[in-house]
């Protein structure tokens, strides 16, 4: 099925990206907001956008306040998760009708937030950061909160997120990534951003899904399922995906698992 339209709106301080698929308007299942992590932006879905645009689905993909090309202001070096909750809030507000929330790893712990002050229809956690008060959540060093942490380079990329592309793909990849909040980074390695589980609505579809080849020292194995038994969600292993699955080979096996999966639960 063919795109038909896409948009981009102002949100405040954020930006939405919408994508409509020929179907759009029989089709019965609910929107989808895509929500990215640290240092990316909504070009890292563009994969996810034009499948699901191409199946009929209502699409939508957020680039956070300070990412994917918006430039960051004097205040963004102290924004914080709530900052970013907020941003999402906005997205949903924006939405016509109860949206399944995506969020790719620090994007999980964000759109997770954002399910406790919106009602919405599903949660999707994809390689997520963990609550600050999940049972052994594994801390990460902190970073100097006196500037802007800069873009990772092309290598330390590979290491975190993408050990599957190759030379060409994570220069590609490497040039989009931006600079990031410390304030950001630091409230998700110090686990100072706890979740009340039991604000969650109990029947609220839940998947988590962890990448085999995630890197340990900020994804320790064990810890995607612990935080799916937290929240009360199912957790589904892809035991030879990246952190960023929606990227580069094999991106579409690893969407056509996790999306058969959870249209199941929603």
């Amino acid at each position: 099925m063919a795109t038909v339209g896409t948009s981009v709106a102002s949100l405040g301080q954020a930006r939405l990206h919408s994508t409509v698929g020929a179907a759009a308007a029989i089709d019965r299942r609910r929107p989808v907001l895509l929500v990215h992590g640290a240092y990316h932006g909504a070009w890292c879905w563009d994969r996810w956008l034009q499948r699901h645009a191409e199946g009929g689905r209502r699409v939508h993909a957020l680039d956070l306040r300070g990412h994917g090309g918006l430039e960051p202001d004097a205040a963004f070096v102290t924004a914080g998760v709530a900052d970013m909750v907020q941003d999402v809030v906005l997205a949903i507000d924006a939405i016509e009708g109860r949206p399944v929330l995506v969020g790719h790893s620090l994007g999980g712990l964000i759109v997770t937030l954002a399910a406790l002050q919106r009602d919405i229809a599903g949660l999707l956690l994809v390689c997520p950061s963990p609550p600050g008060n999940l049972p052994g959540a594994a801390k990460v060093p902190l970073v100097s909160e006196d500037a802007l942490c800069p873009a990772l380079t092309a290598a330390q990329a590979a290491e975190r997120y993408a050990p599957h592309l190759d030379e060409a793909e994570l220069a590609t990849m490497a040039a989009r990534l931006c600079a990031e909040s410390p304030r950001l980074l630091n409230e998700r390695y110090d686990l100072r951003i706890p979740v009340d589980r039991s604000a969650l609505d109990s029947d609220l579809p839940i998947l988590v899904v962890e990448g085999g080849r995630d890197d340990p020292a900020r994804h320790p194995p064990g810890q995607d399922a612990a935080i799916a038994e937290f929240l009360g969600g199912r957790h589904l292993r892809l035991d030879d995906a990246p952190h960023n699955l929606m990227l580069g080979p094999g991106w579409r096996r690893w969407y056509d698992t996790i999306w058969r999966a959870f249209d199941e639960m929603l």
